[in-house]
This record gives structure tokens, sequence and C-alpha cells, in this order.
């Protein structure tokens, strides 16, 4: 449904899931997640109705329908296509390289502490705050690409909690 000033109201934490994951590694199977253009709705659909059933406990007749609702009507559905790994890299490194913290000490260890991976970053870092300041900038560097991504799109988000 649209939002009052003529935006599609879109549920944000739904959406921020779609669009901000790591497809490299949270797309083992073949998904695609669409959002429908008239409702705001995010529709999740399996490549195959067998592993909707099995890895997410979707109906496969659900898959199916969902998918056979997009094949329909197309230009309804716009594709959500979430972020690569080296995405969230980028994001990692705008983030040592923000004014998250203005202690000279905790920023050199945080930086220090990166050599490539997220995973062991956050694990070697040894500082919650700074793993805590990581997921509030990560959090708003997808929010503003997840809201260019719309506005290319031709919509205005209006989020909904």
């Amino acid at each position: 449904m649209a939002g009052g000033d003529g935006g599609l109201g879109i549920d944000r934490g739904l959406f921020a899931m779609a669009f901000g994951r790591d497809v490299d590694y949270h797309d083992t199977l073949p998904q695609l997640i669409y959002l429908d253009r008239q409702t705001g709705d995010i529709v999740w659909l399996y490549g195959s109705d067998d592993d909707a059933t099995m890895e997410a406990g979707i109906p496969a007749d659900e898959n199916r329908m969902g998918r056979q609702a997009i094949e329909a009507e197309p230009e309804r559905y716009l594709e959500i296509p979430g972020l690569d790994h080296d995405d969230h890299h980028r994001i990692l490194r705008r983030f040592l390289m923000s004014d998250w913290t203005r202690d000279k000490g905790r920023r050199h260890r945080a930086e220090d502490a990166y050599r490539g991976s997220i995973g062991k970053w956050k694990r070697d870092v040894g500082d919650d705050d700074a793993i805590d300041a990581f997921y509030d900038f990560r959090d708003a560097e997808i929010e503003a690409m997840a809201k260019a991504f719309l506005r290319e799109n031709g919509i205005e988000p209006v989020w909904r909690s």
C-alpha cells in the first residue's frame, strides 16, 4: 500500500534482511526475493519447490504460486539482489576509517584486528562497543544503499516498522 506522501510502505526489517543479506554465504540454495511494487510486500521464493519445503517449511504449492504470480506480472515485482561478500567487507573497511571513536588506541586496535575476515575481526577485536558501533554503522549503510536502490527503480520507500 502506498504511503501518505505517495511512497510505498515497506517493512524496514524485512527489506533490510533481504537487501543486506550476503548472497555469497546466505544463498546456499537458489533463492529469489522480490518486492511487490503495489503492496510493498516482500516475497521470498526458492528456485526449487522441494527446497522451499525442506529448508524453510514453505509448502511447495505456496512457493510455486508465488513464482507463477511473478511470471504472470513481472512488472509488478522488483527483484531484491542482496549484497555480495565484497560489499560487506567494504562496509567494514569504511567503518574502520570512520569517526566511530575518538580514542586513537581503540581505533588502531580495531584496524589491526581486521585481516580480511569479518567473522575473525569480530572475534579478535576484543571490544564489544566496537562491534556494536560496527553493527549500527553497517545497518545505516545498508539502509542508505537500499534507499538508493529503490529510488533508482522508481520507488520512494516509506518504512514501516
